[in-house]
């Protein structure tokens, strides 16, 4: 049976807050804005109460999702990033690009952002617990529907995951984000056991 004790649960968070605190730094330097550094949230999760993890949009809110799958030393995982519609014409301006309210130019800047947060986010906390990891290319998960509709669709492959939690807001714009590391079922004995080394 998987386990989630409270120093893990602590060690997990010490880490993420770390993660938190370098991308914050990177996206500052790469797009001139002040980020509201989250504080993390780590929960051992059923799959199916995943949209649980998602504490700050509603069920009902309208939603972009992208995911970006990592693997590396017997750990397996992916990175779920949603931005709530309701303030994706701000995200352009964020990044530094004209206004637009195109679905292709926002699509293709989400990615972009994605691809930095994401990946900087999953970069920062498999290197503190000494994992090589590999980034996927992220994938649009679903455009425009809510989170109930959004996960109704999308089954997850597995039974538990231990999900790290981050909220981004960016001072001065509308535009936020939520980003969960998800851990896959088969990933969490060798992960727990390199945070149990990392404490010892």
């Amino acid at each position: 049976m998987i386990e989630l004790s409270e120093e893990l649960r602590d060690g997990f968070q010490e880490i993420a807050n770390i993660a938190v605190g370098r991308t914050a730094d990177k996206i500052a330097r790469s797009f001139s804005t002040f980020v509201k550094m989250p504080i993390p949230q780590v929960h051992l999760l059923e799959s199916a109460d995943v949209r649980m993890a998602l504490t700050s949009m509603n069920d009902t809110d309208n939603v972009t999702a992208v995911t970006q799958a990592f693997y590396g030393d017997g750990i397996s995982g992916e990175a779920l990033l949603l931005f709530s519609d309701a303030t994706l014409s701000d995200l352009s301006v964020l990044m530094g690009y004209e206004p637009t309210i195109e679905g292709h130019e926002q699509l293709e800047h989400m990615l972009e952002i994605s691809s930095l947060l994401s990946g900087s986010c999953i970069q920062s906390v498999l290197e503190q617990l000494e994992i090589d990891v590999l980034i996927g290319y992220p994938i649009v998960l679903g455009l425009h529907k809510s989170l109930r509709d959004m996960f109704a669709e999308h089954a997850f492959p597995w039974d538990k995951t231990l999900a790290l939690e981050l909220n981004y807001v960016f001072e001065g714009f509308r535009t936020t984000c939520d980003l969960v590391l998800l851990f896959h079922q088969q990933a969490l004995p060798a992960l727990f056991n390199k945070m149990e080394l990392l404490l010892s």
